[in-house]
């Protein structure tokens, strides 16, 4: 007989035959109160920068290029990406799209900032990027936070890695934190996620 997993939700519970998680670990062993504490000790990897992004719907685009890697350390963020010089604006109602990414420690107040004052805080470093900026061309901003979105491989990090298959039947993980030792990126993600299924499913 094939033992169900039960997976409970403020919308009710539900069985599975398997299940696999793709939550950050440490998100994983506050859901899962049953796993052994051996098992959560030996794994606990609490050394990640969380990953802010602000996105910006505009008029018209600031930059001709679409991915700009940003190495002045005086930005206050990492990337521009100018989504539209890639996809275009009909695709997104002839709006211009764009994204401005960072990765923080938790701590960082800037990580604590909201929509607006992170918005305000980047509007003088859009204008380096284009003097000619002006911000009427913004329609609109928002800011999203992953606080699990890059782990910090340092010594002895290979040893704190769970196995895909967990100590409770039928669960599995598979999450950023278990592509090392490649760093964190969509096809290491999309082959892990292939790894998992043709082993476990």
């Amino acid at each position: 007989m094939l033992l169900k997993v039960r997976v409970k939700t403020d919308r009710g519970n539900y069985l599975f035959d398997k299940v696999i998680c793709t939550l950050p670990t440490n998100l994983f062993f506050k859901l899962t109160p049953t796993l052994p504490p051996a098992y959560k000790e030996k794994y606990h990897w609490d050394d990640y920068f969380g990953a802010q992004t602000l996105v910006l719907t505009l008029t018209k685009p600031i930059t001709d290029y679409y991915w700009l890697n940003i190495s002045d350390p005086e930005f206050p963020f990492l990337v521009y990406v100018e989504h539209t010089n890639f996809m275009t604006p009909s695709d997104y109602g002839g709006a211009h799209l764009s994204y401005l990414g960072n990765y923080l420690p938790t701590t960082d107040p800037r990580f604590r900032m909201t929509d607006q004052e992170t918005f305000e805080s980047y509007l003088p470093y859009l204008k380096k990027l284009n003097p000619g900026f002006d911000r009427s061309w913004v329609n609109s901003y928002q800011l999203f936070r992953a606080p699990f979105a890059q782990p910090l491989v340092k010594i002895g990090y290979s040893d704190h890695i769970p196995p895909h298959e967990t100590p409770l039947h039928n669960l599995y993980l598979a999450n950023m934190a278990q592509v090392y030792p490649w760093d964190r990126g969509q096809n290491y993600s999309m082959a892990l996620a292939q790894k998992v299924v043709e082993s476990y499913l």
